[in-house]
């Protein structure tokens, strides 16, 4: 019975609450960054049909606390671009104080 319910449990997560990836990377909301203030307490900076928009999300509610003009948008697709990560070699060799 339990291998039963296993199995049944299995096929219906799989088939009927799968996320179809390549319907989310067509999807028009993304979230372009979310910040923890406190326990069940968010920041999240959302892009919808090429607005930005500034949310407050809590457990109860979500509130939109500011819609960001297109020069912030501007400029934060410039700092995506320009922003070159350096690799483990050096970060190591920075926080060991070697040259």
């Amino acid at each position: 019975m339990a291998g039963f319910m296993y199995g049944l449990l299995y096929f219906v997560k799989k088939y009927l609450f799968s996320f179809d990836q390549k319907a989310s990377s067509d999807s028009k909301v993304k979230v372009i960054s979310t910040q923890t203030l406190l326990p069940k307490k968010f920041l999240s900076v959302v892009e919808f049909n090429d607005n930005i928009y500034l949310l407050g999300i809590s457990d109860q509610s979500i509130n939109l606390i500011d819609k960001l003009d297109q020069a912030f948008s501007e400029n934060l697709n410039q700092a995506k671009t320009n922003t070159e990560k350096p690799n483990f070699l050096q970060l190591l060799k920075s926080n060991m104080g070697i040259k």
